[in-house]
């Protein structure tokens, strides 16, 4: 609601995996690096953006098979 208020409602979002307070700092500069691309792309595309964009980096505890909380992944790895 706030965004529409703003007129910014249709701003692309970036998605990232979840939880990110669980990370540590080299996770978090692989999950930057991971996001820098798309977000540059947002920034200087003249195009139509998508309004939702997952960035390829799935979540150390989706990759250890512990638990799928990762906003990547469908389902859990068999």
């Amino acid at each position: 609601m706030a965004a529409k208020n703003q007129n910014i409602d249709n701003v692309p979002v970036l998605i990232t995996p979840h939880p990110v307070n669980d990370l540590n700092d080299a996770q978090l500069r692989e999950m930057a690096a991971a996001a820098l691309p798309v977000i540059i792309d947002q920034l200087t595309n003249t195009g139509a953006l998508a309004a939702e964009t997952r960035i390829d980096f799935v979540h150390p505890a989706a990759r250890e098979n512990k638990h799928c909380i990762d906003a990547n992944i469908v389902e859990p790895a068999k």
